[in-house]
């Protein structure tokens, strides 16, 4: 499945909306806090400010209070009605309530107080001067009183209380003035935080919101681009004909190619997405398969190649089946892909394989069989033909006549060619059948041992053998003394006539490296042995006809042979995993090129299956 585009560290837009929220509500409190603070000063102010208000106008009251007894005060002394005498008792009542409710107002000042009580110890004092000032009025007439009032010790009191209470007044003016002033700085101060978290507010908005619509512009073209990867990943696996298939981890289909639906007989328009297995296949495949299952999404190890018999609608097919577990970006195991193929061909034709390989194997065993034939019941007529034969050339040469010694020569030189031919073939099938195994052998030390048993066809040819120092290989040294024997012995037959022959047998070792060999690999050493006589040659296009069986390019008038001898190199070369080629001009010599393996495997690509004695033709 497409992996996600959005890496685990990024911010997603779910988190960025809660972040760009969360500081919003954020501001809203900051500012809500600084408003409440501002509202609950501006209230305390406001209380502060309108009880200062209410003592200035008790003040003013007093004051008027204290006017209006020094009138009745100056009324009755001058006129001496008892109406102002009441007038008098009643201001000097407001004028106390006033002073208590001035006190009332202003008891959380200490200096208010202070001045305060200032205030009514002047006030007793002028009260009782006043009382003296009106009992000598009462007692002693105007006159007293007009001379206590000239004076003027009880008009200095009333004055000095007017002083007290302008004082007093003032310095509820000062806090007034202090009092708006803080009021002023409070609502500068709240203005300009709200205005200040209001821009910022705005202005975490206004980013918040285009951080989250690039986001989802990003988000719609990596949409857009997982889209168009889904379906690059859909028509890829579509092409494919094998049958892939996703699934989660309830085993459940999520998607799958085009061959997977076509085998399961589903239509185009047909979804398999959140269907199981069971609703497709019989009970036990659907319950192995998700076994099978179960076990890939649990342990997480992959199942692969596993070959099944599957019965279904009707026939048995062969299913070859890789699991692996499907993980997401932080490694869990969210479900499994799976590959399938249909290999009901492929084992139909290993079982038609193995049907072959019985019949070739019964076929090599009658070969072997008729080897043995050969060596034996062929031979043995022959060994009589031309025992008899020797004994009519000798008894009876007289008797037979010019004509009939011409018959009898003839028929011992056809029972020699027999004879021949069966011990050739014989050498052509023990190649395998007689086969050792390979082992580190000496090039220089077999070639040496058939130059040793060519040596009388070389001097009495006046042959010229020239070699290169030979590389050790594995191999099987039989056999390779028999693939000198035949190269040596042809390049000493074909030689020109009345031309001593020659022959130039050169190596060299190198690394394989684009030339395909079936024992070796790229890389792997590999030794090439030249064969070169300067003899009749052939012409090239021969070249493959005569490592054939039987094939001759000359009569045996000519050269003798029975056309074995390359068959059996060509053999033995590919056992040993590599090859050998013939270059050749007529005229003009031939090489023979061969090309084989330095190293061979450490065991036996071609085991014997049957033990020598079952396959020596000749009994021993």
């Amino acid at each position: 499945m497409p992996s996600s585009r959005f890496a685990p560290h990024r911010f997603t837009i779910r988190r960025k909306v809660l972040f760009g929220f969360g500081s919003l509500l954020l501001m809203f409190a900051v500012i809500a806090l600084i408003s409440s603070r501002s509202t609950f000063v501006f209230i305390r102010s406001a209380e502060e400010v309108a009880g200062a208000h209410e003592v200035l106008e008790l003040g003013e009251q007093a004051k008027r209070h204290l006017m209006a007894a020094e009138s009745a005060r100056r009324g009755y002394l001058f006129s001496g009605e008892g109406r102002w005498l009441a007038e008098l008792a009643a201001a000097q009542a407001r004028l106390r309530e006033s002073l208590d409710a001035i006190g009332r107002k202003t008891a959380n000042s200490p200096g208010q107080t202070a001045r305060l009580a200032g205030l009514r110890e002047d006030l007793e004092r002028s009260v009782a001067l006043q009382t003296a000032e009106l009992e000598a009025r009462q007692k002693l007439g105007i006159a007293a009183a007009a001379e206590l009032f000239n004076r003027h010790a009880s008009e200095d009191l009333p004055e000095s209380l007017i002083r007290r209470i302008d004082a007093f007044e003032d310095e509820h003016r000062k806090t007034l003035a202090e009092r708006a002033e803080v009021t002023q700085s409070i609502a500068r101060f709240t203005l300009l935080a709200i205005a200040t978290g209001t821009v910022l507010t705005f202005a975490v908005l206004i980013f918040g919101c285009s951080m989250i619509l690039r986001d989802i512009a990003a988000r719609r073209r990596a949409e857009e681009s997982l889209a168009a990867e889904h379906n690059l990943l859909s028509s890829i696996m579509d092409t494919m004909p094998n049958h892939v298939f996703l699934k989660d981890a309830k085993g459940r289909f999520i998607l799958d190619n085009e061959a997977h639906r076509r085998y399961l007989g589903l239509g185009e328009t047909e979804s398999i997405e959140g269907r199981s297995t069971a609703e497709y296949f019989p009970e036990a495949v659907a319950e192995k398969v998700s076994e099978d299952d179960r076990y890939v999404i649990e342990t997480g190890q992959p199942i692969l190649n596993r070959e099944q018999l599957i019965p279904w609608q009707g026939r048995e097919d062969w299913l070859e089946t890789s699991k692996v577990p499907l993980r997401d970006t932080d490694g869990s195991i969210i479900g499994l892909v799976g590959i399938s193929s249909d290999i009901t061909q492929r084992k139909a034709a290993e079982e038609q394989l193995v049907r072959f390989a019985g019949q070739l194997e019964r076929s090599n065993a009658e070969l072997a069989n008729f080897a043995s034939v050969a060596s034996h019941d062929l031979q043995e007529p022959l060994r009589k033909i031309q025992a008899f034969g020797d004994r009519l050339k000798v008894k009876c040469s007289a008797a037979l006549g010019e004509q009939g010694l011409d018959y009898l020569a003839r028929m011992q030189n056809a029972a020699e060619r027999m004879q021949v031919l069966i011990q050739d073939l014989l050498k052509l099938s023990r190649v395998t059948s007689r086969a050792q195994p390979f082992a580190p052998c000496d090039l220089n030390v077999i070639l040496a041992e058939v130059l040793s048993d060519l040596e009388v066809a070389i001097e009495s040819q006046q042959a010229r053998v020239e070699k290169d120092a030979l590389p050790t290989i594995d191999a099987d040294p039989l056999q390779l003394r028999q693939l000198f024997q035949n190269l040596v012995a042809n390049a000493l037959k074909f030689h020109r006539p009345a031309e001593p022959p020659r022959v130039e047998i050169r190596s060299r070792t190198f690394d394989l490296i684009d030339t395909v060999m079936p024992g070796a690999k790229l890389g792997d050493p590999v030794c090439e042995i030249t064969v070169r006589d300067h003899g009749i040659g052939f012409e090239q296009k021969f070249a493959d006809q005569i490592f054939v069986v039987f094939q001759r390019l000359h009569s045996r008038a000519e050269y003798e042979g029975t056309g074995i001898g390359l068959a059996v190199c060509r053999k033995i070369t590919d056992r040993h995993g590599g090859s050998i080629v013939a270059y050749s001009t007529c005229g003009d010599g031939a090489s023979f090129v061969v090309t084989l393996p330095v190293k061979q495997p450490s065991a036996e690509t071609h085991e014997l299956k049957r033990s020598d004695a079952d396959h020596d033709p000749d009994g021993r």
